[in-house]
C-alpha cells in the first residue's frame, strides 16, 4: 500500500490505469471462493498491512526534504510545536541514502504513538470476530506480515529514494496519509461483528477488500493527479494533506570571522532537556504505556498469562517507554546543544556548529525585552544563564531564547542585551524543602503501595493514573520557591 504523499503527477491512463489495481486487489476473494483460502487469515494480512505502512512511513519522513508547513491542516498526527521542527540543515548518515533532517525527527517519533494506539484498536475489533492470538501464532500470518514490511521498503527504495519523491514532499504529508487510512480502516472495523455473524469469515474479508480499493483508488489519484477524476471527498481525505511549502529563505552569513562567539553550555542544555522530559513527558507517558499493556494483555495473551510472559512483556514495554522518552530529550538537546551565537558587525546569528548551517539572524539593534530566565535548575547547577528576548519588529518579531552559556555577561556585552544583571536571585530555600519533602513523601508512598504485600494490581494502576498529577502538583510548588528578579 502506497504511504508516501506526492501530488501532481500526470498520466494519460486516466481510471483505466486502476485496472491492475483493481484486479490484484479481487484476487483474495476469487481465491476463498475458488481455491480455498482462509479468509480470516487474508483478513488479519490487509489489517497487518496497514498497521505496518505507519511505522515504515515514519521511517521514510526523516528523508522528506520540503519543511513541514506552520500553518497545517489539521489531521490524525498531532505535533506539538518544538523547537526542532524549525531547525534548519541536514547530514548525510551514509553515502547511499539522502540526507536526514533533525526537523523531521519529530514527526517521525510521532507515529510511533499512532501506531501503538491503532494497532491496539484494530486488535480489539478484530477479536470481536477471530481468535486474534491464534491468528498472530499462524506461520502464514507471520511469513506475510514480513513479505508486505519488505514489499514496502521495496516501494519506497523505488519510488520514493529512486524517483526522489522525498526532494517534493514535507514530514508531515508523509506520516498524516498512512495514519488517515489506518483511521478509516478503524471506522470499517466497527462493523465487523454483525459482518461475521451475518456471512462469516467471507463478509469480513469481503469488506476489507471493499475498503482497501477505497483506500488504493485515494492512493491513485494522489499518483496521477486531476486525471483520475471522480473520487469525492473521502479519498480527497484519504489521499494526505495538500500542503507543498516551500524553502524559507537562506540565512546570508558574512565568509569572514564572526567579531564574537559564544557557545552553547552543552552540559547544561543536555541537563534541561532530560529534566524537562523527565517531570513534563515521564508521567504522562507511563500512564499511557500502563493502559496500552494491561489493553494488550487482555487483547492478545488473555487467559492467565505465565510468568515469561509477564517479565518479557514489561521489558518490552520498559524498552519502549526509555526509547520514547529518549527521543524527546533528544529533540530538545538537538535544537540547542550545537548552537553557537556569532556577532558579524550588527547581526547576531545563531549557527549550528554540527550542521554547519546558520538557524536565525536579528540585528543587534533590534533585540529588546530582554531577561534572564531564572526558573531553570540546570543553569543553577552549571552556573549557566539563558535569555529570552524579543528579536526584530512587526511581521518579523519573534520569541527567541539565547542559551544556556558559560558566562552571562560575556553573552550581554557581546551582542549589547538590554539585561540590568545575568545574575540569578537567590532560591526560597524553605519552599524548596517543602517541595522535595512533598516529592519524596508522594514517591516513597508510591513504592511503598505497589512493592509492599497490601497493594493490589488496582493499587498499581491507581498509581499510575495520578503519577501526572502527583508530578504537575510537586512542580508547581517547586517554582513557587524561585524568586522573581528585581
Amino acid at each position: 500500500m502506497p504511504s508516501i504523499a506526492h501530488r501532481g503527477r500526470r498520466s494519460p491512463s486516466g481510471a483505466t490505469g486502476f485496472l491492475p489495481v483493481l484486479l490484484a486487489n479481487l484476487i483474495p476473494l476469487v481465491g476463498v471462493f475458488r481455491l480455498g483460502w482462509d479468509p480470516a487469515t487474508l483478513a488479519a494480512v490487509y489489517a497487518i498491512e496497514v498497521v505496518l505502512s505507519i511505522p515504515m512511513a515514519g521511517a521514510t519522513a526523516l528523508f522528506a526534504a520540503s519543511p513541514p508547513a506552520e500553518d497545517r491542516e489539521s489531521g490524525v498526527i498531532s505535533v506539538t510545536e518544538t523547537p526542532l521542527a524549525s531547525k534548519r540543515g541536514a547530514f548525510r548518515p551514509v553515502s547511499w541514502l539522502p540526507p536526514v533532517y533533525p526537523r523531521n525527527l519529530p514527526f517521525a517519533a510521532a507515529v510511533c504513538g499512532a501506531t501503538a494506539w491503532i494497532a491496539l484498536f484494530v486488535g480489539v475489533t478484530f477479536s470481536q470476530a477471530f481468535d486474534v492470538p491464534a491468528l498472530l501464532g499462524r506461520p502464514t500470518v507471520l511469513a506475510s506480515a514480513l513479505a508486505l514490511l519488505a514489499g514496502q521498503a521495496v516501494e519506497a527504495a523505488r519510488d520514493y529514494f529512486g524517483r526522489r519523491r522525498y526532494a517534493e514532499t514535507s514530514p508531515y504529508a508523509v506520516v498524516e496519509t498512512p495514519t488517515r487510512r489506518g483511521v478509516f480502516l478503524l471506522f470499517v472495523l466497527f462493523a465487523l461483528p454483525p459482518l461475521h455473524a451475518a456471512g462469516g469469515g467471507v463478509a469480513v474479508l469481503a469488506a476489507f477488500v471493499a475498503a482497501k480499493l477505497v483506500v488504493e483508488w485515494s492512493a491513485f489519484r494522489t499518483a496521477h493527479g486531476d486525471d483520475a477524476s471522480g473520487g469525492g471527498r473521502l479519498t480527497d481525505w484519504l489521499s494526505g494533506p495538500t500542503e507543498s511549502p516551500e524553502d524559507p529563505e537562506p540565512i546570508a552569513v558574512p565568509d569572514a570571522e564572526p567579531d564574537a562567539r559564544i557557545p552553547v553550555h552543552r552540559r547544561t542544555a543536555v541537563a534541561t532537556a532530560v529534566l524537562k522530559t523527565l517531570v513534563g513527558v515521564a508521567p504522562v507517558y507511563a500512564t499511557g504505556f500502563l493502559v496500552a499493556w494491561i489493553a494488550a494483555f487482555g487483547l492478545f495473551v488473555g487467559g492467565d498469562p505465565s510468568g515469561a510472559v509477564v517479565r518479557w512483556s514489561a521489558v518490552a514495554l520498559s524498552a519502549l517507554y526509555l526509547g520514547a522518552l529518549a527521543a524527546s530529550a533528544a529533540g530538545f538537546a538537538l535544537a540547542y546543544a550545537p548552537i553557537e551565537y556569532r556577532r558579524y558587525g550588527d547581526r547576531l546569528v545563531a549557527y549550528d556548529a554540527w550542521l554547519d548551517e546558520p538557524q536565525w539572524a536579528a540585528s543587534v539593534d533590534r533585540l529588546r525585552g530582554a531577561s534572564v530566565v531564572h526558573t531553570r535548575l540546570p543553569d543553577r547547577a552549571f552556573d549557566a544563564t539563558t535569555v529570552e528576548l524579543t528579536a526584530g519588529v512587526g511581521d518579523d518579531e519573534t520569541e527567541r531564547v539565547v542559551g544556556p552559556v558559560a558566562d552571562g555577561e560575556a553573552l550581554a556585552s557581546a551582542f549589547d542585551l538590554p539585561v540590568r544583571s545575568t545574575d540569578l536571585p537567590a532560591m526560597d530555600r524553605p519552599i524548596a524543602a517543602v517541595a522535595v519533602a512533598v516529592g519524596l513523601a508522594l514517591a516513597a508512598g508510591a513504592v511503598a503501595l505497589i512493592a509492599g504485600p497490601w497493594g493490589s494490581s488496582a493499587d498499581v494502576v491507581r498509581v499510575f493514573f495520578l503519577l501526572p498529577f502527583a508530578v504537575w502538583s510537586v512542580r508547581w510548588l517547586w517554582r513557587q520557591a524561585y524568586d522573581e528578579p528585581e
